[in-house]
């Protein structure tokens, strides 16, 4: 069995211990460019010669065009694989041509052999050996050249000989040719269907020729896997069945098998007590399995001749085969009769070519008691009697002289019952926090993932490992207290079980959380490419069952996703979620009863996995308040080291609740004062809850104890910045350049104050530097275009414009909208670079860049409004109106466009929409912009030419109202205040922020938490909407658009 197979094995358990064979659905097939690629094969030559007797010769040769440094680092080490005991390798020439016609030859002298390195700690063991040749003076450009012979000068099998070939797939080559010789009177059996070849004789000889050319790659991992199974492209053995295959290794195999004092006495020891053959089969297996460590030689690479039984039992490692033979030495000493099988790890026998070829593994058949035992101790903590799935109901080649011998199946069934369970029980903390104990237990297929994950790594390493299997399971955080039962007693089932605690699951407070507490199942996929005749893979059966047990606090409103109940005559699942008094209960259920479907249940199957998919695709949502007093009250009076407390205040800052962080960090730096960053963090808390004063102070505390700090001077001139100190500003920005002369948010921060004060030609210097450090900004993009069209630098401005909207002659002023929503424009090509503007802002949120709610934060909208209607735009373009619908909507909402609402009415007048489309043609007259003039023709086209006047004044009069919200009263005297408002993913805003005014309307954030704003979200993505709005006594709330960027709030004082 392969290194390869083992670790594609462990990488899905890593993903999902449940899906053993998940394909994609629907497969993706991408044609590379020859010009991207690494290197091009221009020509390949493979000849192989073979004689009566087996011996024979293998010439290759190649010549390779390295296109790019990623082809020298490729090629740039030669690797060539030989059998030292039954090869002789000449590696005739390995030369680099230059592009002027000089030649570099690499000379042979530099060769070297290794054993590879899986041998390294016993290089004696295999004849496998490798030739590395470092190639000398190779660069992109050049063209590689090399050709090798290896001589066959000892048989594998006397008087037989085999060979396959694979055809290149994952490269580009020209011409590739394959030529095989052969004695024109030996009988051979040789299969290529897919080529025919040409074929041509020579005196005694025969010569069979393919020829391929213009091979061009393509990416498609299905095709891969398929392909592996399908088998190579040539095939030729000299064999003429697979009894024949069958004698010749088991008389290979049975010289290595004696039994000798040594191996008698160690099963004498080993069976000791032992009652049945059963029994002390059951022992036999168990020690080769544990104590004899794998060493991963695939069958066929080197010799096929095992080691003896003794030398084995005496290194205490071997290959696939010597561990078979060892096992099935002490199984003769014990009186048990057993036989070696030949079998492939991952692709189908091909009857019709008896060929060693075939096989890359090898597993054990016992005659135990009255009947068959199927064996494998290879992976070493399966259980007794099991073989892994990928070896079931396969066909194999049991090698034996007698009756035995020839193809046989491999079991279809496991004969151990395989299930999961996986239990989650845990608790949310007010502030977000989630503490958990979790349970897996696994037994059958899914066992031997687990238990060989955890012997590979260090126990002292557990507790990382489990961290990154809780990750994968979609629960990060922090693991301890981890417990593994033994993992070598696979008589019972593998459990494992652990603590996880995860700070901030939960950002507190939040308007829509949403989160998937149970991992996923993976139902397996039926792959596009499986043939419709051949049955479905659905395996391996079992049960899996996944629970959880979750109690929420009282700030928690939790919503729970509609239970699914689905029942097959192959296999049954079903999800289910109860909530009582906070407490949630929840299960997710998987019964697969076969392994195998008919072809005609195909539909059936895929609609089965659609439904299960669908619902693991269900959230569970909730809305979280901020903690109630009694918790924020807690938090305050918390009791502790100066270190306790300042861990305790940044926990709260990152709830959002600012008032339990300013009092936890004031107490801790108080205690003590060269707290590494308390003074820093205190700042931060100050800047959140907007008491620019005590943030300032803050901050200067941090630079005297700290002059170098990292981030300290930026944020203090961000401050300074918001309180109009703008001098002051600029020169701690600089400052903090003079520290890290690479922070894109310092140069670009700068920039922006620079241009808000006329400094134009500084501010081009910090912006251009923002833009060319990673990564992608485009807000800076466009505050930078600004700054070019006033500088009179109209070309960069264009520049930079095209990739915000799509136009080189757009507009850097107040309608840029204009400029991007164009009927020229290509829909595929704006879709594609309004999405990248909505995943590189998504991103900035994601990172916590705007969790500040600075300018850059607010300024950001208009290019999420911006980006929103070109999506919508481009949708429309391409026939999609209902998506376009949506996006232009959302931007409308946003930005309150006239040309965004132009063409919103555009595509509800194309949906027959006539009455809506009016209206929006007369709110984009009112709301103003380039398209005015189309807008009123627009207008006047749909209904009465002399009643759009009357239509425009009335859609004047509700833009404002169309961006406010009435709140209660809140105060009995005549008051005002502004309020910083985050939207994520619903009209309802998680955080409502007091920036300024009258105390008395501070508390107004709990009554706009529950109000929906006028805000909707086209899909689903990082992306949030930030505003800043005015808050009334017993009013209303006035949300600001983004254009509003140098204006001032639209509120006024009212009284009840």
């Amino acid at each position: 069995m392969t290194r390869r197979w083992l670790d594609i094995a462990f990488a899905l358990f890593l993903a999902c211990v449940w899906s053993t064979n998940v394909g994609a659905q629907v497969s993706s097939r991408k044609k590379a460019d020859p010009a991207q690629e690494a290197a091009i094969y221009e020509r390949i030559l493979n000849r192989a010669r073979f004689e009566n007797d087996g011996t024979g010769v293998e010439e290759t040769e190649a010549v390779i065009r390295i296109q790019s440094q990623a082809g020298v680092e490729e090629f740039g080490q030669m690797v060539f694989g030989y059998s030292s005991a039954t090869e002789k390798l000449d590696v005739e020439y390995v030369r680099v041509r230059k592009a002027d016609g000089r030649v570099v030859v690499t000379p042979e002298s530099t060769a070297q052999d290794f054993a590879p390195d899986i041998l390294k700690e016993a290089p004696m063991y295999s004849d496998y050996r490798q030739r590395h040749i470092s190639v000398a003076s190779l660069q992109p450009g050049d063209t590689l050249e090399y050709r090798t012979v290896t001589h066959i000068v000892t048989p594998l099998a006397a008087g037989h000989f085999w060979y396959e070939h694979t055809f290149p797939k994952g490269v580009y080559v020209q011409e590739d040719r394959l030529e095989i010789e052969v004695p024109k009177s030996r009988e051979i059996k040789l299969k290529t269907p897919k080529r025919a070849p040409e074929i041509q004789e020579n005196g005694d000889r025969r010569v069979y020729t393919w020829l391929v050319k213009d091979i061009a790659p393509e990416r498609d991992q299905d095709e891969d896997r398929d392909e592996e199974e399908a088998g190579p492209d040539v095939q030729l053995t000299t064999f003429t069945d697979w009894k024949q295959v069958a004698q010749w290794y088991a008389k290979l195999q049975g010289e290595r098998m004696t039994v000798d004092d040594i191996v008698r006495k160690k099963a004498e020891e080993l069976t000791k007590g032992a009652n049945t053959p059963a029994e002390k089969a059951r022992r036999l297996y168990d020690f080769v399995a544990r104590n004899v460590r794998y060493v991963s030689i695939s069958l066929g690479v080197g010799r096929y001749q095992p080691h003896t039984a003794s030398d084995v039992l005496g290194n205490g490692y071997g290959d696939c085969k010597d561990k078979h033979t060892l096992f099935s030495a002490l199984l003769k000493a014990a009186g048990i009769q057993s036989y070696p099988v030949l079998i492939h790890s991952s692709r189908k026998l091909d009857v019709d070519v008896p060929s060693p070829a075939q096989f890359d593994h090898v597993i054990t058949l016992a005659r135990v008691g009255q009947g068959l035992t199927w064996l494998d101790t290879t992976p070493e903590v399966t259980p007794y009697g099991l073989i892994l799935y990928q070896l079931r109901n396969k066909q194999a080649v049991v090698a034996s002289e007698d009756t035995e011998g020839g193809l046989q199946r491999t079991p279809a069934d496991s004969p151990i019952k395989s299930f999961v369970h996986f239990v989650l029980d845990g608790k949310f903390s007010e502030f977000g926090a989630l503490d958990a104990t979790l349970e897996f237990t696994t037994q059958g297929d899914r066992d031997w993932p687990m238990r060989a994950g955890f012997r590979r790594v260090p126990q002292a390493k557990w507790q990382d490992f489990v961290k990154v299997l809780s990750a994968n399971w979609g629960l990060p955080g922090d693991v301890d207290d981890v417990q593994v039962d033994p993992i070598e007693d696979t008589s019972k089932p593998f459990h494992l079980k652990y603590h996880l605690h995860q700070d901030g699951y939960f950002q507190v407070p939040s308007a829509s959380a949403n989160f998937r507490p149970i991992p996923p199942l993976g139902v397996p996929a039926v792959r596009a490419s499986e043939k419709s005749t051949e049955p479905i893979n659905i395996g391996p059966a079992g049960e899996v069952d996944y629970r959880i047990r979750l109690q929420f606090p009282a700030n928690y409103t939790v919503r729970t996703p509609l239970a699914v109940t689905m029942s097959r005559d192959y296999g049954a699942y079903s999800s289910t979620y109860s909530l009582n008094k906070g407490l949630l209960e929840g299960e997710r259920k998987l019964t697969v009863k076969v392994n195998e479907l008919p072809a005609a249940k195909r539909a059936d199957y895929e609609s089965f996995r659609h439904v299960t998919s669908s619902d693991e695709d269900q959230v569970l949502s909730c809305t979280i308040l901020t903690p109630s007093g009694q918790g924020t009250q807690m938090a305050s009076k918390m009791e502790g080291t100066p270190a306790e407390l300042h861990k305790a205040g940044v926990k709260a800052f990152e709830s959002n609740d600012y008032r339990s962080a300013i009092d936890l960090l004031k107490r801790a730096v108080d205690a003590d004062s060269s707290l590494k960053d308390g003074w820093y963090d205190l700042g931060l808390a100050y800047a959140g809850a907007n008491n620019h004063a005590e943030a300032i102070r803050a901050f200067r505390k941090q630079i005297e104890l700290d002059p170098n700090h990292k981030h300290a001077n930026g944020d203090l001139a961000m401050e300074l910045q918001q309180s109009g100190q703008t001098d002051e500003a600029i020169a701690a920005y600089r400052k903090q350049l003079g520290i890290a002369p690479f922070e894109k948010a310092a140069h670009k921060n700068l920039g922006v104050l620079l241009a808000q004060l006329g400094h134009d030609a500084d501010a081009r210097t910090e912006l251009e530097t923002a833009v060319s450090v990673p990564p992608d900004d485009p807000d800076t993009k466009l505050a930078l275009a600004q700054v070019y069209t006033k500088l009179g630098e109209n070309a960069k401005a264009q520049e930079l414009l095209k990739g915000l909207t799509g136009s080189a002659g757009g507009e850097s002023g107040e309608d840029i909208f204009a400029a991007a929503l164009r009927s020229d424009i290509d829909p595929a090509q704006t879709e594609t670079d309004a999405q990248q503007v909505l995943y590189d802002i998504g991103g900035q949120f994601d990172a916590g860049e705007f969790d500040r709610l600075g300018p850059s934060a607010f300024s950001s909208m208009r290019l999420v409004a911006l980006a929103w209607s070109r999506m919508g735009w481009a949708k429309y373009l391409k026939g999609e109106n209902l998506a376009a619908m949506q996006f232009l909507n959302s931007a409308w909402l946003l930005s309150q466009s006239g040309t965004v609402a132009n063409r919103l009415g555009q595509v509800l007048e194309k949906q027959g929409q006539r009455d809506k489309a009016r209206h929006l043609y007369a709110l984009a007259v009112a709301a103003g912009g380039k398209d005015v003039p189309d807008s009123r023709e627009r207008l006047g086209k749909l209904g009465d030419a002399g009643a759009a006047e009357k239509e425009v004044a009335q859609a004047a009069g509700e833009l404002v109202p169309a961006r406010t919200v009435k709140l209660g009263a809140i105060t009995t005297k005549t008051a005002s205040a502004r309020f910083n408002l985050v939207f994520d993913s619903s009209p309802r805003p998680e955080r409502a922020e007091f920036v300024d005014g009258d105390e008395s309307l501070r508390s107004a954030g709990e009554q706009l938490r529950e109000k929906d704003f006028p805000v909707k979200f086209p899909d689903v993505s990082s992306v949030k909407v930030v505003t800043r709005s005015g808050a009334l006594r017993g009013c209303r709330v006035q949300r600001r658009i983004p254009a509003d960027r140098k204006g001032t709030d639209r509120s006024r004082s009212c009284v009840s």
